[in-house]
């Protein structure tokens, strides 16, 4: 089982042609995630605090139904928490606006006292990995995992909710240096560290500690970092709708390709280029995939198989 955590929450997304009218959408990096990663197959379950009202309801209803694993989300008496979604373009994605306080985020994260035995992976990121309230119980969490789990994190930045750039930068290099994977986008590395390049910061990171990290570059395609060799994936060519979820469709598509090969739990081999290489290709072709749908909606293990993946 590969548990997710992280924010649920309800994305406001503006409906083009139609001032002040927004559709209502749930999400949520992690959220996505989990959904991603059911839909592809793969044993899930959502390590969260889930709101107990209409919003929330529906959220876990969602889960539900592609088959996620609840049994690890707490339910919140509070409200759910909102984004606001400022549409971007291919190249610049969107941009987020959040109400956190007083909500279901607004708390100590559920994480278990002890791992379950099927789990065998811990994926965490976005604002429940970088936020003051949650931050530090996010390294404690992947610390715990060391020698017990595979580890993954996506810092999924929101310059808007993360306007002290020195003290994430120092609790994102904390969160990379215990993860066995990194994934960033350019977006999220160009906030953390300007007018350094891109390659750069994933070389260092490369050497804080993790077995492979990868920079998503939008409809630039992807790089990677193993064994301090360079891997680059090409984009996928579709005709883009919205680019909502992208980026976690491609973090839910590499860790179920992984899943689907053996190569998630503490007793998994060492990837090796090849390998990468056809996980980095499945992860492009499924980010593609959602970005010819509105929302964040990505694809089913049928849908990824008429593209001609096994």
């Amino acid at each position: 089982m590969i548990l997710v955590s992280g924010e649920a929450l309800i994305d406001l997304i503006p409906v083009a042609d139609e001032d002040g009218r927004y559709d209502a959408v749930r999400g949520g990096s992690p959220y996505n995630v989990a959904i991603g990663l059911a839909r592809l197959g793969a044993p899930t379950a959502f390590v969260s605090r889930i709101s107990a009202d209409a919003n929330g309801e529906g959220l876990a209803t969602a889960l539900a139904a592609d088959g996620v694993d609840l049994s690890l989300a707490e339910r919140d008496k509070r409200p759910t928490t909102l984004a606001f979604v400022m549409r971007g373009t291919a190249k610049t994605g969107s941009r987020y606006s959040f109400y956190l306080d007083a909500t279901s985020f607004d708390g100590a994260w559920p994480f278990p006292a002890s791992w379950p035995a099927k789990a065998r992976h811990l994926h965490v990121g976005s604002i429940s990995a970088v936020d003051p309230r949650h931050g530090e119980r996010v390294v404690d969490a992947l610390a715990r995992a060391k020698g017990a789990l595979t580890t993954s994190f996506d810092p999924n930045i929101r310059p808007l909710v993360t306007p002290d750039r020195a003290g994430v930068v120092a609790l994102v290099e904390r969160q990379v240096a215990l993860a066995s994977i990194a994934k960033a986008s350019d977006e999220d590395l160009e906030w953390l560290y300007p007018g350094r390049p891109i390659e750069e910061t994933l070389k260092l990171w490369s050497k804080f500690g993790p077995r492979f990290c990868v920079a998503t570059l939008g409809g630039r395609g992807a790089f990677a970092y193993i064994d301090g060799e360079r891997l680059s994936v090409a984009p996928a060519k579709v005709a883009v709708v919205d680019t909502v979820g992208a980026g976690d469709s491609f973090m839910s598509a590499l860790l179920a390709a992984m899943d689907r090969d053996g190569a998630l739990g503490a007793g998994a081999p060492e990837p090796n280029r090849e390998r990468l290489a056809a996980w980095l290709a499945f992860a492009a072709a499924a980010s593609a995939f959602t970005c010819t749908r509105k929302g964040s909606d990505p694809p089913t293990r049928e849908e990824m198989a008429a593209l001609g993946f096994a």
